[in-house]
């Protein structure tokens, strides 16, 4: 066997040999994390086991439509669990508070998409190739002998589609096309899901785009385009700064943009989104704030007293990317 697949086997028998499992997202849920969750719970469930996802706070509303069943980790769990899962988490500490459960579980499984993983728990599966996490489970339930169903392919599918946007990224290749074809055969209502995920922004949502697009900053003859939001937008139009996502499309959007950035203000740090339009690596950047991500999407967060100061920080390490 690969390397890659003797280590997808040891993870495969660790969940054999569990009897119940706590599954950890990343802190800052975001579709494909959430959804891997909720599709492996399932699955666990189907197999007489028991399973629970820890979820750092409540997800967003817009991701209300995604179902699934979840506890919000205060500190401490009602349940004893034999085996710590996490998907979609690129390192430790994008476990947040729920590293102590983590600790006192002491058996651990990392199953991730991220190329930038630090390999954090005792036994990790990390495929940077593959679109989303999604993808990897619908490969590994396959291996597993799972038996699909409408809401184990339906939760794989927003995974995939999420991370892929509506699969229109580079990360796309024909194995994600394959993969979310077979997961369609179990006649969910794939349209509505790209609405909710793709189409659909309250009013004031769009309110706020339009003035983040208003006062949009441009360096380097246009390559690099950033968006900051500010509180006071937040205020304005009465929203919760988690409520306004995605708002790196629209720098993105730009013609000639290279690198797009969003800044905005998130429990005391500014917290920076990138996307890459060319050959630049967005990554690279994360990973010097702590963060991480892929060649084309990373993320990260910065101690900077102002969102001007944190700019002006990105946009010179964006500068030495391109």
């Amino acid at each position: 066997m690969e390397w890659s697949e003797i280590e997808m086997h040891r993870v495969i028998e660790k969940i054999k040999q569990s009897k119940s499992v706590a599954i950890f997202p990343h802190i800052n849920e975001d579709p494909d994390a959430l959804c891997s969750c909720f599709a492996f719970a399932e699955v666990l469930k189907k197999q007489g086991k028991e399973a629970v996802c820890y979820i750092s706070e409540e997800i967003e509303k817009h991701l209300a439509f995604l179902g699934g069943e979840y506890v919000i980790y205060n500190g401490k769990s009602e349940y004893i669990h034999d085996l710590a899962l996490c998907l979609d988490c690129g390192d430790f500490e994008r476990l947040g508070e729920r590293k102590k459960l983590f600790y006192e579980i002491g058996n651990s499984v990392n199953i991730d998409h991220h190329y930038t993983n630090t390999n954090f728990a005792d036994v990790n599966y990390v495929d940077g190739a593959a679109a989303a996490t999604g993808e990897i489970l619908f490969e590994m339930f396959r291996k597993m002998g799972v038996e699909f169903n409408e809401r184990i392919a339906r939760y794989l599918y927003i995974a995939i589609s999420s991370d892929t946007g509506c699969f229109k990224y580079s990360n796309v290749t024909p194995k994600t096309m394959r993969a979310a074809a077979d997961l369609l055969e179990y006649k969910f209502d794939h349209a509505e899901i790209s609405r909710l995920l793709f189409d659909t922004y309250s009013l004031n949502v769009l309110k706020l785009r339009a003035e983040v697009t208003r006062n949009i900053h441009s360096y380097a003859d246009g390559k690099i385009n950033v968006a900051a939001v500010k509180d006071a937008l937040f205020s304005q139009y009465e929203l919760d700064a988690k409520e306004a996502t995605n708002i790196v499309d629209i720098p993105r959007c730009v013609a000639g943009t290279e690198i797009a950035v969003c800044l905005k203000n998130q429990n005391g740090t500014v917290r920076v989104s990138m996307r890459s339009n060319g050959n630049a690596d967005v990554s690279k950047i994360a990973m010097k704030f702590g963060g991480g991500g892929h060649t084309k999407a990373a993320g990260c967060g910065i101690e900077a007293k102002t969102l001007e100061e944190a700019e002006k920080i990105v946009v010179e390490e964006c500068l030495k990317v391109l």
